[in-house]
């Protein structure tokens, strides 16, 4: 068939192309062999690769698709892209057949098998490099798992080994007899006579110790010195145990030689080097028979459990007390007569009645031991509770043996440390708020603040308070009283007892005990009645009382009972602050309605107004941008400042409190309170002589220097305030008290120079306190202006202000200075260079296409052209998703199609075997039935 034919079979044009391509045929005679011919054989080879691959392209045009491009206007020819999707199928099955088919077929197997061994699968190494490198890992392996410090660890080390035993676990070798170990001795070599009566005639007598023994021989004697050593090591502990027995014994017959002191003469007698050289089991003896015994006691109380106990001791009491008073005989009296009258010594045993007799009244119930005494009273009312316990136990134990109550009293003594450090530390726990009310006794002193502890000032004032009790005629105070609910009630309350001011404390604390929140529902309720009622007296008596120290420190003493009935009841407290707030706030809208110049007026805070806001701020946080107290509260300070006018020294001396007020106020927040700085420039400016010496021009600048920072001054310079100003020099007191200004102080010379000090220490403290401010400059550079000018007329009228005048204002001028310094003027940020921004073209660089979808925006093109490539690719994943599918499919089919003709074939073979039994037991039968005819008939 020629090449040109395209007919016939595809076999036949198969062997026609096979012929043309010189693939097949009559093949070239071999020539001479060229140097070239293994370049010419490659060369051969690949076009014959060639020739077969357009011989297979051309075989079937079936097995072809070509695509041509479509809407090619150009002109030129192209060609299309070929595709042969039968090659692909093909290549697809194939490779579903090698990788999906066996996890399909594995995918019920748990199983498998993996081959983890060193270079199992690494086809690249000989198998010598792989069992050497097992070896080498196996030999590290082992060597990290033993420890290198363990001696007995043997398991890693090599062993040399003969028959598969290890030589060196062999403990000893058999004895060989060998003919060169007597050739020194017998150098002939014969058998001497004793190695003959040895091996013929042993085992009659006793055996030779030089022979030598056997491995269990050895190892017996090993075991019997072993049990020998433990037996006599037991025998050794039960001796011992024997002896301290006996010593434990005879314990109880030396204990009283322990207690008794030797006599001098034996002391004497005993030599010093005994004393430095005791027996230690003496001296550790002696240490167990001074070991305190431990003692059972009883479960520790709650809370609830103790406030009962303290108000059934108060009621008990006060029962007593009622006895006592209709004349009633009193057991514990009784008894305590009969020890008196049995006494040897009258006038101690007399002094000792009259002692229990106070003591049992006031010290025994756990009530403190009164005003009376010189001892530290109790604060809080745990320390009442051990105290009253205490008492109790010191009661139960009196007729107890002498040991007994030296252990005891020794106990006693301890817990009365402790109780008293138990009393230290409620002191501290509360002395927060139990300051000295911003110093009643004395404000702090100019340019420094007074760091004196919280709970010095407290104990100091309670031994003040007791003191001052001490000295006075007190009555009798009964043990329980009624909780008032009004100020007036507990107004009759005091003055139906006669309570004096020094006994409120009592007073106030037995009501808290009897009236505890835990013995009543009903109790709560009166305690924040009786709250608002500890205020309003509390007031009461700052308006009642002449501003002395004595009284100052009895308002110290209340402080202590509002501030725990505050943090118990916060909400309650919160609405009866601010409606004393409220009062105060419209009492002073009602001074400046009447006239802020008005001397009749009461703008400014008198002492009472200023006790009440200085425990506002003990009592609440001042430093939270928001407080349903604090912030009323300073809000009213403010206007306090901003709006009441200065007419007098009290009314500067209330602005200076103030002022202190805002400064421990802002010491955590440091907010701005412009108010104060303003109050301290004109209190400054009034105060100054800037009229006399040199500063005679000082008042005009002064005024000017005001306006340009934009500080009011309506009482600088005005015919009100004139008298004010410092005109002879007087000694000023670092430490000024409040008492010297209120109620009624006389306008001296003294008090002007301690305003002074005081105005300028408050302005040193703001000036620290808003150091950190921007505004620092611009809000104290009048301030120093103002001091530098003064200082002028201090010079001439009051000298002896000036060196702290100059100190604090060169203190302030090199804060000021260090403030510029800090200072940076506003300048343009430096940035790095910014490229210019390139945007895409509003114009199409490419001819016009209406099919083409085109996008000036390239971030949204370029999104789109995403979306495209994921749909596409998905739709890929389907495709191949469905192929895997169709080939498990057809896979499955094809193994169902071979089980079923397996079974079929099973199934044919079992009927063909039966059908084959059946014919030949048919074919049994016919033969019998025929045997029996044959029978028949003959």
């Amino acid at each position: 068939m020629g090449s040109g034919k395209k007919g016939g079979s595809q076999l036949a044009q198969l062997r026609s192309g096979l012929r043309d391509a010189g693939i097949t045929g009559p093949k070239p005679k071999k020539g001479k062999k060229n140097q070239d011919d293994s370049r010419i054989g490659q060369y051969r080879a690949q076009q014959r690769r060639k020739r077969l691959d357009a011989l297979m392209s051309n075989l079937n045009a079936f097995d072809e698709r070509t695509s041509h491009n479509k809407g090619d206007l150009s002109g030129s020819r192209t060609k299309g892209s070929v595709g042969r999707p039968a090659q692909s199928k093909s290549a697809s099955i194939k490779q579903r057949r090698e990788k999906l088919l066996p996890e399909y077929q594995a995918r019920h197997r748990s199983s498998t098998f993996v081959d983890r061994r060193f270079g199992e699968y690494n086809p690249t190494m000989s198998v010598e490099d792989k069992m050497l490198k097992r070896f080498t890992q196996e030999r590290m392996n082992r060597s990290n798992k033993t420890s290198m410090f363990d001696l007995n660890d043997d398991d890693g080390e090599l062993t040399l080994t003969h028959y598969g035993q290890s030589l060196s676990g062999l403990d000893e070798l058999p004895d060989v007899d060998r003919e060169d170990d007597g050739d020194e001795e017998n150098p002939r070599g014969q058998i001497d006579a004793a190695e003959t009566e040895m091996q013929h005639f042993s085992g009659f007598g006793e055996e030779n110790e030089d022979v030598p023994r056997s491995k269990n021989e050895v190892m017996k004697e090993i075991i019997a010195k072993s049990k020998l050593a433990k037996y006599e090591r037991q025998k050794q502990k039960d001796a011992d145990e024997e002896m301290r027995m006996e010593l434990d014994e005879e314990l109880g017959d030396i204990r009283s030689l322990l207690f008794t002191r030797p006599a001098d003469t034996q002391r004497q007698e005993e030599p010093k080097l005994a004393e430095t050289k005791g027996d230690e089991y003496d001296a550790f003896v002696r240490e167990m028979a001074f070991e305190r015994r431990a003692k059972p006691q009883d479960r520790l109380k709650t809370t609830e459990e103790l406030m009962e106990e303290q108000a059934k001791r108060l009621r008990e009491a006060e029962e007593k007390r009622q006895r006592r008073m209709r004349g009633e005989q009193d057991e514990e009296g009784d008894e305590m007569l009969d020890y008196a009258l049995e006494s040897e010594d009258d006038e101690p045993v007399k002094r000792f009645v009259k002692a229990e007799e106070t003591r049992s009244q006031r010290s025994r119930f756990g009530l403190g031991e009164g005003l009376a005494s010189k001892t530290q009273p109790i604060v809080d009312q745990e320390g009442e509770d051990e105290e009253g316990e205490e008492g109790e136990e010191n009661e139960e134990d009196e007729g107890e043996e002498e040991e007994g109550e030296e252990e005891e009293g020794e106990e006693e003594e301890g817990e009365e440390e402790e109780e008293d450090e138990d009393n230290d530390e409620s002191e501290e726990s509360i002395s927060d708020a139990a300051q000295d009310l911003a110093d009643y006794q004395h404000m702090e002193q100019f340019g420094e603040h007074t760091d004196t502890p919280d709970t010095d000032v407290l104990t100091q004032s309670s031994q003040r308070h007791l003191s001052r009790a001490n000295s006075e005629s007190i009555p009798t105070l009964p043990f329980t009283f009624p909780c008032p609910s009004t100020h007036d009630a507990f107004l009759d309350l005091l003055e139906e007892h006669q309570v004096q001011p020094s006994q409120l404390h009592t007073v106030i604390s037995r009501i808290r005990v009897l009236h505890a929140p835990n013995l009543s529902e009903e109790n709560p309720v009166k305690l924040q009645r009786f709250l608002n009622v500890i205020v309003d007296h509390f007031l009461y008596r700052t308006m009642q009382s002449d501003a002395t120290e004595d009284d100052l420190r009895i308002l110290n003493d209340m402080l202590l009972h509002i501030s725990e009935l505050t943090k118990t009841y916060p909400l309650q407290a919160a609405e009866h602050f601010v409606t004393k707030l409220s009062i105060m706030h419209r009492n002073l809208m009602r001074g400046l309605s009447q006239g802020a110049l008005d001397p009749t007026s009461k703008t400014w805070p008198q002492l009472s107004e200023l006790s009440f806001l200085r425990m506002c701020g003990l009592l609440w946080p001042t430093s939270d941008r928001w407080h349903a107290v604090a912030a009323p509260m300073s809000l009213l300070v403010a206007q306090y400042l901003a709006h009441a006018r200065i007419r007098s020294c009290q009314d500067m001396a209330s602005a200076l409190y103030l002022c202190s007020l805002v400064s421990s106020a802002q010491k955590e927040s440091k907010r701005l309170v412009p108010e104060a700085l303003n109050n301290l420039f004109s209190i400054a400016a009034i105060l100054l002589p800037l009229h006399h010496g040199r500063a005679q021009r000082g008042s005009s600048a002064v005024k000017a220097l005001a306006e340009e920072f934009g500080i009011p001054t309506p009482d600088v310079e005005a015919a009100h305030t004139a008298h004010l100003t410092i005109e002879s020099d007087a000694a000023s007191n670092p430490k000024m008290s409040l008492t010297a200004v209120f109620p009624y102080a006389s306008d001296t010379p003294s008090l002007r120079a301690d305003l002074l000090r005081m105005c300028v220490s408050l302005q040193c403290i703001f000036a620290r306190l808003y150091r950190a401010s921007p505004g620092f400059v611009e809000m104290f550079t009048p301030m120093v202006f103002l001091l530098e000018i003064g200082l002028a007329g201090l010079h001439d009228v009051a000298p002896g202000l000036v060196p702290y005048v100059k100190e604090s204002a060169s203190e302030i001028r090199s804060m000021l200075e260090m403030a510029y310094g800090e200072r940076r003027a506003l300048r343009l940020q430096s940035h790095r260079a910014l490229s210019i921004a390139s945007y895409a073209p509003k114009f199409e660089q490419q001819a016009f296409d209406p099919k083409r979808a085109t996008d000036p925006d390239t971030e949204r093109a370029y999104a789109a052209k995403m979306r495209a490539l994921v749909k596409k690719e998905r739709k890929g994943a389907i495709r191949e998703l469905r192929k895997d599918a169709q080939f498990i499919a057809e896979e499955r089919e094809q193994r169902r199609v071979e089980e079923d003709a397996t079974y079929k074939k099973k199934i044919d073979k079992i009927v063909g075997g039966i059908q084959e039994e059946r014919s030949e037991q048919k074919q049994l039968e016919r033969a019998k039935s025929l045997l029996k005819k044959r029978a028949g008939k003959r």
